[in-house]
């Protein structure tokens, strides 16, 4: 499959997982037509389905540049605790809520919330739109809230940078007792929604760590 056509596929993907309620997407490309399943969170009824599967075509319409039956599109549907992504199964946190809200006078205030072994950790950081971007409020949101999961043992630095529409953050992990630091990579595509981009871009950096970390 040609790059071009792979990063179309990646994006529309991503998309997809903004859509309310969606939890993974898949689009497997078959010689015979494109197949997309679709994992979400709740129970939907038919009329759900329907409106679903719509959107879920005019987004890769718009971003794969070509129309899909819907008779392609799958959409299995799990409670909360059988997700896969839960941080019970797989020892991860799991990001839960990212808000962005204006205040007066240019301010600006960034929550991200990730829920771990049953319990919330909240990050909140403020700025000024006018010389803070919101990727930069997210982040330190974000990073935020993984020291608070953290406790006292590690700080944590992270450079955000946007390459091709893809979020990309180099996290330093900073071990409070001896100094040490380790490095990861993380990324995640940009779309329109910066501040989400920016947490899971974090957290894809250390996903792999958290079970060690958490030990």
């Amino acid at each position: 499959m040609a790059d071009d056509r792979r990063l179309r596929l990646a994006k529309a993907e991503g998309r997809m997982r903004l859509l309310p309620g969606v939890a993974r997407v898949r689009i497997l490309p078959l010689a015979d037509g494109d197949e997309i399943h679709v994992m979400v969170e709740g129970c939907y009824d038919q009329e759900d389905i329907k409106r679903l599967k719509k959107d879920i075509e005019t987004v890769y319409l718009l971003e794969a540049g070509e129309p899909i039956d819907y008779r392609k599109i799958s959409i299995a549907q799990v409670m909360k605790e059988e997700m896969h992504d839960d941080s019970s199964s797989n020892g991860r946190p799991v990001l839960r809520r990212i808000a962005v809200e204006y205040g007066k006078g240019g301010i600006v205030t960034g929550h991200v919330d990730m829920e771990f072994g049953g319990q919330c950790y909240s990050g909140t950081a403020d700025g000024r739109t006018i010389r803070d971007s919101l990727g930069n409020i997210a982040k330190r949101a974000t990073l935020k809230s993984i020291e608070m999961l953290l406790g006292q043992r590690f700080a944590l630095q992270a450079d955000c940078e946007i390459v091709n529409g893809v979020v990309i953050s180099e996290v330093t992990l900073i071990d409070s007792t001896s100094g040490q630091r380790q490095t990861y990579l993380g990324a995640a595509y940009k779309g329109d929604d910066l501040p989400t981009a920016v947490a899971r871009s974090i957290l894809q950096a250390l996903n792999r760590q958290f079970e060690l970390l958490m030990d």
